[in-house]
């Protein structure tokens, strides 16, 4: 892929999105629409033609939902920026792409940590989850890697919300411990 089709891939995305929903309501400048999947979610569309909108995956706007995605609203678009960094080194060592997705993950991570720490700093909103943490560190790992959040047994801890704790020492503790 040449950076060209890689954002094309990513502004389709976010058109689907966008053409698929119904707007709701607007707050401010941002966009507020759903698209009813049936999943209690939503998904931030901030990118270089569809901005400042969130489009809900259900009939319903969550409030704990919406002011989670306020906040990647107020971010930098991080993705976009990414995905035009992975598709100019593309022709480079494959090592460098590899090391380029490891960083986007651990951005993907920040990203919702910082979109949760605003939920709660600004709403007084903390994640909940009944999700149980398993055993196995591999399987623990596995939540790490494929899931673009922290896992959910780490957001509805304590330590997740104090600022001065970082990713990296959260990830090494539920791996190590």
């Amino acid at each position: 892929f040449n950076m060209v089709t890689v954002i094309i891939i990513y502004e389709s995305l976010n058109a689907y999105l966008y053409f698929k929903s119904r707007e709701v309501k607007r707050e401010g400048k941002i966009s507020l629409r759903v698209f009813d999947m049936n999943e209690e979610n939503a998904v931030t569309l901030n990118s270089l033609f569809f901005r400042k909108t969130i489009v809900f995956l259900s009939n319903k706007i969550d409030e704990k939902v919406l002011r989670h995605e306020e906040g990647h609203v107020k971010q930098f678009n991080y993705i976009y920026a990414f995905l035009v960094s992975i598709a100019a080194v593309q022709p480079l060592a494959k090592i460098i792409v590899i090391l380029g997705i490891l960083l986007g993950k651990f951005i993907l991570w920040k990203m919702e940590r910082d979109a949760d720490l605003y939920a709660y700093f600004k709403y007084g909103i903390k994640y909940e989850s009944d999700a149980k943490r398993p055993n196995s560190r591999i399987e623990r790992l596995k939540e790490w890697i494929f899931d673009s959040h922290p896992p959910d047994w780490v957001r509805t801890k304590g330590e997740y919300y104090e600022k001065k704790v970082g990713l990296v020492k959260l990830l090494l503790n539920d791996l190590l411990s």
